[in-house]
């Protein structure tokens, strides 16, 4: 999925997830301090970072979709926040020794290939004591109708997190689960992996 096909998503005038942000991730940002730097990967139209940057974390948003960084910087003028959107490809970076309290992957879905430079990336730049978080589909959300990739290669099992932070990082949660999702196109029941992991 490249940016054209983003930038066509998102090219509608509503938002393709809604303006709210992740129920999950609205509940896993108790473990981050206020004022963290947290880097939110393929961020799209901007409803997490901004969110955490009302919340009064320092924010930097990563994704390839041009039409995606415009909708999240009219998102932020909204509500009156400013907010770093970075146009780039998330394997890419930015990956700088020890620089994020905290990273964020909500729905941004990666062939394992490309995944597996992700991870990396998170190993180097995550400062001791950050946290990942991270709501995933699963394999099994190929049964459900509520969204996410038609390819397995890009689905996240708890296994597969489990491998890349059982050593150097304290997994605080990690479970396999079916939920509800209301997050615009993301709607009905479907089958997410999520973490939250702290770098040790």
């Amino acid at each position: 999925m490249n940016a054209g096909f983003w930038n066509d998503r998102y090219s509608q005038t509503s938002f393709l997830y809604g303006e709210e942000p992740n129920e999950f991730l609205r509940e896993a940002a108790v473990v981050l301090k206020s004022g963290s730097h947290v880097l939110s990967l393929g961020e799209g139209e901007g409803r997490n970072a901004v969110w955490l940057a009302r919340n009064g974390y320092r924010v930097t948003a990563v994704d390839q979709s041009v039409m995606g960084r415009d909708k999240a910087l009219q998102l932020a003028s909204k509500h009156q926040i400013r907010l770093d959107y970075q146009i780039q490809s998330v394997q890419s970076g930015p990956w700088m020794a020890d620089s994020w309290d905290g990273i964020v992957n909500i729905f941004c879905h990666l062939p394992s290939a490309d995944r597996h430079l992700v991870y990396a990336g998170i190993h180097q730049s995550l400062k001791p004591g950050g946290y990942f978080i991270s709501e995933q589909f699963s394999p099994e959300q190929l049964y459900y109708q509520s969204g996410g990739p038609k390819d397995a290669d890009m689905l996240v099992t708890p296994e597969e997190i489990r491998r890349e932070f059982g050593t150097g990082y304290e997994i605080i949660r990690l479970e396999g689960c079916v939920i509800q999702l209301d997050e615009g196109h993301h709607s009905g029941p479907g089958s997410v992996t999520r973490v939250v992991v702290r770098k040790q």
